[in-house]
């Protein structure tokens, strides 16, 4: 008998022992519920309705297993520095009410119940009628950056678009509700339109936009009398150097006895077809050098103020009798390394103001001549030097210096 009890008292305790395995086993896939990818019941936005709304506007999500309690559900919006959360006002298990927030842009939407979180389909934010208060420019060519000030634009870059001219669709870079920037791309057409922004497809039309066209032209000096020297220091003082076959530019010209100095020098650009008023937007000169150079130089250029230059002559002091433009522009000059190079090295500094100022004069016309008159400056005003300055070649030379021009139309 008490071999009896004892077997059944052993079969008790391994019975026991297998139910809290058994127990302890159903606890774990309990707590595996809560893994999304085996939930029975899981987390689901079936739509939005509607699908797009302005910020401030209230939308329905559907979808199962929300909370009841609306703190307990987090709707989360696409936002261009990350999320933004709505307002969520009512819930049950099967809807959301939330309200568009402030920062919300067109992307998904987002709800988190209880730590398990699903996603939707895109959400577009829209915005009311757009609305223009400014251009950054009225007038531009290719290339230029345009900033269009005004109201209600997207702050997303990609739903702002813009016309000019017949060319649509023209992508906004950067964005803001009160601000877009836009680069005039290659291939829009000049002339005169009213600029148009749409966001959304919703257009305004602002003000009138002019896309000037671009030209350059190139001159060459093509006379042997265009392209001079003056001597400024010195024994000769004043004395015309006409043909020769490069420019002393800021050295010692030691031609002849006694030396002839250090020179002024002079440039005639003929024939140039440019009208009247034009705006131009760069003009340089490019010579080519007919020697190395690295001591310091510096020039200070000026143009003649006059609408059709005459050309240079021998008499002496012809260059420097002549009235300069108020405009001017200093240049310091860099190395120049070998003979024949002809680089930005050997190009001025801008020289725009000077050829404005000449076209803009009432007694200039297209067609007409320039002179430009450069006069040594600075650390060039004590050079003894005939070499180490900078020497150009000139029209008597291998390279005659050329003018160019870039103005718009």
């Amino acid at each position: 008998m008490k071999n009896i009890i004892m077997t059944i008292t052993k079969s008790t305790m391994c019975i026991g022992l297998v139910a809290c395995v058994l127990l302890w086993s159903c606890d774990d896939n309990d707590d595996a519920s809560f893994d999304p990818s085996i939930r029975v019941n899981p987390l689901t936005i079936t739509n939005i309705e509607p699908s797009s709304a302005l910020v401030g506007s209230t939308i329905t999500i559907r979808g199962t297993n929300f909370s009841t309690t609306p703190k307990d559900n987090v709707v989360a919006f696409t936002g261009l520095n990350g999320v933004v959360n709505g307002v969520v006002t009512v819930s049950s298990s099967n809807s959301i009410t939330a309200t568009v927030p402030s920062g919300a842009i067109t992307g998904v939407v987002t709800v988190t119940t209880n730590r398990e979180e699903t996603s939707g389909a895109d959400f577009t934010v829209t915005y009311p009628a757009p609305t223009i208060t400014s251009v950054s420019e009225t007038s531009a060519v290719e290339g230029a950056v345009i900033v269009v000030m005004g109201t209600n634009f997207s702050p997303l870059a990609s739903e702002n678009k813009v016309k000019i001219n017949g060319s649509e669709n023209i992508s906004v870079s950067t964005a803001t509700t009160t601000s877009i920037t836009f680069t005039i791309p290659s291939g829009t057409p000049v002339g005169t339109a009213p600029i148009i922004v749409s966001v959304q497809g919703v257009e305004v039309i602002g003000p009138d936009f002019t896309l000037l066209e671009a030209v350059t032209v190139t001159v060459p000096i093509n006379e042997s009398s265009d392209d001079v020297e003056e001597a400024l220091i010195g024994d000769e003082v004043g004395e015309m150097s006409l043909g020769s076959g490069d420019l002393e530019i800021g050295e010692i010209d030691g031609a002849g006895t006694p030396d002839f100095g250090l020179p002024n020098i002079g440039l005639r650009f003929n024939e140039i077809a440019i009208p009247n008023g034009a705006v131009i937007s760069s003009a340089s000169i490019q010579f080519t050098a007919d020697n190395d150079g690295s001591d310091p130089v510096e020039m200070t250029i000026f143009g003649e103020n006059i609408g059709n230059a005459p050309t240079y002559t021998d008499t002496n002091g012809n260059l420097s009798a002549r009235t300069l433009t108020m405009a001017n522009a200093v240049w310091n000059i860099p190395e120049w390394v070998t003979e024949g190079d002809k680089s930005e090295a050997q190009k001025t500094v801008d020289i725009s103001s000077i050829i404005q100022e000449i076209v803009n004069r009432s007694d200039w016309t297209s067609g007409n001549s320039l002179n430009i008159i450069m006069k040594p400056s600075g650390a060039s005003l004590n050079v003894t030097s005939t070499s180490a300055g900078r020497e150009a070649e000139t029209f008597d030379g291998d390279a005659a210096p050329e003018l160019i021009i870039t103005f718009l139309k």
